[in-house]
């Protein structure tokens, strides 16, 4: 029988320092994007009450919920996305904040996906929510806020696919479907199945230009082009504003300058039904998900007591983990050695280091010779060697250079970033900054 206590279940893993150094450095980038929009951080639980995800808002099903009971017997649920938490937030504790509200996150959601393949049952992702206008500039700033992101971590090809949840409702408000009909058609339009299309439409009595126009809705994508193709004779106002609305979106990307990376795609349906507007997914080279994606959700407020109108947008970090190629992954360190008896004046030099920005590493063994082994397998790129009489032996590993020097010359300075020692400077000796 296996000790399940030596592993992970499934969906979930560990991130060890070299990894965890990537992932962090990709949402530290994010966020400095997100913030220079004018985004501010917020948290919410990790857990929730199980009504908030469920009822009109039951947008995740029930089956991927984790779902467990409090001491009370009351049922809880992990966070399956962070776009329900924020609007619970912003309804009961913002409610009185001038709008529009600009809110951004990162931290794990969590979904029973099946494990199958490349899925994950925690996942990190960074977002951004903006709460309290109903503009398509409000759509447009979200959907230029991820390009940006995308962008500054150095991914300079990807698609950005938007199309408008509103055109299909407005569609099947004129069809006057119920709501198996509309679930069996939303789910053959996503995953283009012509067929599955046609015997839903085949058997309505409906206008000619409607029933073909269902039937490409799955092949609409492409440039601006493809709003005038769907304006059929005889389409409803619902279906026309959300095309309205569509084109506006795109007109105010083009003014951005990000026209190249933008595609229309009508198509497209969330499989999250909270959606009322534009919907959006991005896509780039090497990974079989989309990076980032969102959405208008303008009902969902109304689900805790405040009607505001809301888009948001999520970056999955996992995802982009899969292909990111930054600079520094690791931060170079200096490693401070104490001969016997040295160990105060090791700590006193080790904290002045500290102190003026200098990643400093306190080697714990005796012996100076496994120091060196120690340095030359880990980031530490130069080695500070503490004798109780006060010398210092300071070894710049990547040059394979050795100095020698004492504590009193060597911390003698106001400003020993500045300040030469001879001809060196501590930066040209190896020591590295944060």
């Amino acid at each position: 029988m296996s000790d399940w206590k030596l592993h992970t279940p499934n969906g979930v893993n560990d991130v060890l320092p070299a990894e965890c150094a990537v992932k962090k450095e990709i949402e530290n980038t994010i966020w400095t994007v997100f913030a220079s929009f004018g985004y501010k951080e917020v948290e919410t639980p990790s857990f929730e009450y199980y009504d908030c995800y469920s009822g009109e808002r039951g947008q995740i099903t029930q089956e991927k919920l984790y779902k467990f009971f409090d001491e009370q017997g009351r049922i809880l649920a992990l966070r399956p996305d962070f776009t329900t938490s924020i609007a619970r937030m912003a309804a009961t504790k913002a409610s009185n904040e001038i709008t529009p509200i600009r809110y951004m996150y990162t931290g794990s959601v969590y979904r029973a996906e099946h494990t199958e393949g490349v899925r994950n049952r925690e996942i990190t992702q960074s977002g951004i929510e903006l709460i309290g206008s109903y503009s398509p500039k409000a759509d447009a700033e979200v959907i230029v806020a991820a390009m940006e992101a995308v962008t500054a971590l150095g991914i300079d090809e990807f698609s950005m696919e938007i199309g408008q949840v509103g055109f299909f409702n407005g569609l099947v408000e004129q069809l006057g479907l119920d709501e198996a009909t509309t679930e069996m058609l939303r789910e053959s339009i996503d995953s283009k199945n012509s067929s599955g299309i046609k015997n839903i439409v085949n058997n309505l009595d409906i206008d000619e230009d409607i029933k073909r126009l269902m039937i490409d809705l799955p092949y609409l994508f492409g440039d601006v082009d493809i709003i005038d193709r769907a304006d059929v004779k005889g389409l409803n106002e619902t279906s026309k504003a959300a095309l309205d609305n569509l084109r506006k979106i795109y007109e105010l990307l083009t003014l951005y300058g990000f026209e190249q990376y933008i595609s229309l795609d009508l198509g497209m349906l969330q499989s999250i039904d909270y959606y009322t507007g534009s919907i959006f997914k991005c896509y780039t080279r090497g990974v079989g998900f989309p990076i980032a994606a969102g959405g208008r959700y303008d009902n969902l407020m109304g689900g805790f007591g405040k009607t505001m109108g809301a888009v948001g947008c999520a970056i999955g970090i996992n995802r982009i983990m899969q292909i990111y190629k930054g600079e520094s992954a690791s931060v170079a360190s200096t490693l401070v050695f104490a001969q016997e008896d040295a160990d105060g004046l090791a700590y006193e030099l080790i904290s002045s280091l500290r102190i003026n920005g200098c990643l400093c590493e306190m080697y714990l063994g005796d012996s100076f010779p496994s120091s060196l082994e120690y340095a030359k397998r880990t980031d530490n790129t130069c080695i500070l060697r503490v004798f109780a009489d006060k010398k210092l032996m300071i070894y710049d590993l990547d040059r394979d250079e050795t100095i020698e020097t004492d504590l009193d010359t060597f911390m003698g300075y106001d400003d020993m970033f500045e300040e030469p020692i001879g001809e060196e400077t501590p930066q040209d000796m190896g020591f590295r900054q944060f």
